[in-house]
């Protein structure tokens, strides 16, 4: 299936021509070591225990983020999809802003 989707991927973007739709895996590929390393160590950052609940305990800024605008209008499931697919966002976003730059950064 994999060899199958391949195939796809190179019908329509080489032979057809269609690359509009395949823009942010190009944005995501030119800079990938970067949004690794940038996206690791922002889940690290806001994972680190700052803030207090309402109860006292600690909570870190992910948790409160999970909690206060995903979970409080959607199921578990659905918030963390939207959680993970607003997270993916912002580093298309950013990512975005390096492209537009022309900001490659290799290794």
């Amino acid at each position: 299936m994999a060899l199958q989707l391949l195939a796809l991927c190179y019908w329509l973007i080489d032979i057809k021509g269609y690359r509009h739709w395949a823009m942010p895996f190009l944005i995501f590929g030119v800079n990938a070591i970067a949004v690794y390393f940038l996206s690791e160590l922002f889940a690290r950052l806001i994972s680190i225990p700052v803030l207090p609940r309402a109860d006292g305990s600690p909570a870190d800024i992910k948790t409160l983020i999970f909690e206060n605008l995903f979970a409080s209008w959607a199921s578990h499931i659905n918030a963390s999809l939207m959680f993970a697919l607003c997270t993916v966002l912002l580093w298309l976003g950013l990512m975005t802003i390096l492209y537009r730059q022309k900001v490659f950064i290799k290794v």
